[in-house]
């Protein structure tokens, strides 16, 4: 007769074994390592993520949200393993809440992922995936990243990274700085440019926001990609507008935060630069920008 940790144990994996409602749960192994997985999800919608996340929920819905699905671990003598499964709707989406709070990612697992301190983060296809244990021991973190090696064989990949990322020149690039999103939001995480939404940035375009290496500088690029050139159009006219800029480009001038700007229109693509050193900086950056701009719209 099995008695106690046993018993609870055999229970816990005949639980996680049986079939479950909702066709996220075949990404989810039933055991790993020892921590046995429990019942069933915790399913988040929009209407109700807050309760979960109280304080962060407006992040994931600004990219797309759609459901999310929390399971748990357990094992007998260590902490607990709680895995977040975001389906954030599409792959751009998912990239860009990774992306959002990015360090030093890598690509161990999944399409990008980054590991820090009992916590292991991952995107793959349209899905943002984030494994908690703590406080971390040894044994808790061989089964982190198995368990996220073995969620990333379940869940289908997306073809690659989004596209517009293409649009950014790869010298001097500081790939962790990169943010992708479609709410004007985030449009300040770099530089302030606007409480209001002068760029019209929204569900149908893709924005970027990068920092280069150039020694003691860290320029800031900013990218948009519009659905049509109308309405590319006059987001850079009122980008323009904000910071005195002239319409037909040509030339840098000194924002309020001393730092020298220049902007670009190209079919359907905004380009800004944010540069500190100067104008003629600031102009060169913008020129290896409208290279790739011209590349990617051929």
């Amino acid at each position: 007769m099995v008695k106690g940790a046993g018993c609870i144990c055999i229970l816990l994996l005949t639980i996680a074994m049986m079939p479950l409602s909702s066709s996220e749960n075949i990404f989810f192994p039933a055991v790993v390592r020892g921590w046995v997985l429990t019942s069933e999800p915790e399913i988040y919608t929009p209407e109700n993520l807050y309760e979960y996340i109280d304080g962060a929920s407006e992040l994931y819905i600004s990219y797309g949200f759609g459901k999310l699905f929390t399971r748990r671990y357990l094992k007998s003598g260590q902490p607990d393993i709680t895995v977040d499964l975001f389906d954030m709707g599409d792959a751009g989406s998912a990239f860009g809440i990774f992306a959002h709070s990015q360090e030093n990612p890598g690509k161990e697992i999944g399409q990008d992922s980054e590991y820090l301190d009992g916590l292991l983060r991952f995107w793959q296809g349209r899905y943002y995936v984030s494994l908690l244990c703590s406080p971390e021991t040894p044994e808790s973190r061989l089964a982190l990243m198995e368990l996220g090696r073995r969620l990333s064989e379940k869940i289908p990949s997306a073809a690659s990274r989004p596209r517009a990322l293409s649009l950014l020149p790869p010298t001097g690039l500081l790939a962790a700085s990169i943010r992708f999103f479609q709410h004007h939001v985030w449009q300040n995480t770099y530089v302030f440019i606007s409480s209001g939404n002068v760029l019209d940035i929204g569900p149908d375009c893709e924005a970027i926001l990068a920092k280069y290496d150039q020694g003691e500088q860290r320029p800031v690029v900013l990218l948009v990609l519009y659905a049509d050139r109308a309405i590319a159009k006059r987001a850079f006219a009122g980008l323009c507008s904000r910071f005195n800029f002239p319409l037909n480009g040509g030339e840098a001038v000194q924002s309020a935060d001393k730092k020298y700007f220049a902007a670009v229109l190209e079919k359907r693509i905004v380009a800004a630069v944010w540069h500190g050193a100067g104008a003629e900086q600031a102009l060169e950056l913008l020129s290896a920008l409208q290279k790739t701009m011209a590349a990617f719209e051929n």
